[in-house]
Order: C-alpha cells, then sequence, then structure tokens
C-alpha cells in the first residue's frame, strides 16, 4: 500500500492542531495506514485499542466496548486545546485494565486509529478522515491470519462473531466511508 502524496499534501495545508482519523473494518490496514503517515508526517499515532472497556464484554454494538468517552477526555478535548504532551491511560488486554500513564508529545498533527472512530460525537475533533477500504470479508480474514501468525492468538469466534456484527453495524449505521476526506484501497 502507497499514500497518495495529495492526501500527504492535503494534511500538510490544515491549520494546526490537527487531528487525522484513520478507519476501517479490523483487519483493513487500518494501523499500517497511520504509521506509514506518522512516519511521513513525523507525528504520534494513538489507536482506539487503548481505549477498550472490559475485554471479557462482547454483547456490546456499534463498537460501543471501546471508551469513546475516555478518549475524548484524555486526548481529543486536550490536543484540541494545545496540551503537549498529552497524557493518556495505557489499557492492557492481558490485565483487562489501565495499566500505566501514556505521554505522547505532538508538534501538532496527532493520528487517532481505529475500527468504529468515525461516529458523531467523534467526528468534530477529526480534521481530515481517511477509510481504509477493504471488503469486510478479506478484512476479517487479514485480521484472523495476523492474530494466529503475528500474536499467536487466535480469535476467530471474535472476529465472526460480535467484532463482525459491529463493524458491519458501524459501517451502516454512521457511513463512514461516505463521510471519510479520502479513500485509501487496500485491496491488493
Amino acid at each position: 500500500m502507497e499514500i497518495p502524496k495529495e492526501i500527504i499534501d492535503q494534511i500538510k495545508n490544515l491549520p494546526t492542531p490537527v487531528i487525522v482519523g484513520v478507519s476501517g473494518f479490523g483487519g483493513s490496514g487500518k494501523t499500517t495506514t497511520a504509521n506509514m503517515l506518522a512516519d511521513i508526517l513525523h507525528a504520534p499515532v494513538v489507536c482506539v485499542d487503548q481505549f477498550s472497556i472490559d475485554r471479557t464484554i462482547e454483547d456490546y454494538t456499534h463498537w460501543k466496548g471501546m471508551g469513546w468517552e475516555r478518549l475524548e477526555k484524555e486526548i481529543l478535548i486536550p490536543f484540541s486545546q494545545g496540551e503537549n504532551p498529552l497524557k493518556y491511560g495505557h489499557w492492557d488486554h492481558g490485565a483487562n485494565a489501565v495499566v500505566k500513564t501514556v505521554e505522547v508529545p505532538h508538534a501538532g498533527i496527532l493520528i487517532v486509529e481505529g475500527v468504529g472512530l468515525f461516529r458523531p460525537e467523534i467526528l468534530k475533533y477529526l480534521g481530515y478522515k481517511i477509510w481504509v477500504d477493504v471488503p469486510q470479508d478479506v478484512a476479517n480474514a487479514r485480521g484472523k491470519k495476523r492474530d494466529r501468525e503475528v500474536h499467536k492468538n487466535p480469535q476467530d469466534e471474535k472476529w465472526d462473531g460480535h467484532w463482525k456484527r459491529n463493524d458491519t453495524e458501524y459501517f451502516e449505521t454512521f457511513k463512514p466511508k461516505e463521510i471519510a476526506d479520502c479513500i485509501i484501497n487496500n485491496c491488493d
């Protein structure tokens, strides 16, 4: 995958501070895209996964298993108000809890990436929105493969169950692809 130069130029020409949101289905390549942007823009990345609520809760919809209010309180509002460095509670999947405070210094550009990100309560903070476009079945297959081979943590039942359901509900309800400022095709 390559990030087109015109996208980089558009982001660089935005007034700062600016938050770039990167979203897509689970397994679509959001983290890869965000990290590529970070290298080019010299900007930190904050992952929505760090704001999970409780990994044992599986009966939620529209990615409400994420702590959107905590993301807003600890990252989005402080960044918008010029705080530097940002500080947030790092959620650890194994411990199923916030285990430490992370400091995020920045130079006026912040990248936030994750599933379910382009939702009404978050949109007002995002100065630029990128949708990483991959069919959901392809993204799910990639996510399953990554979890098995890279993380050594197969979670096929979650990919086929509530994660897939949440991606579908989010996509159909909030229309993230339609409200994105740009779409990066990551089907190859």
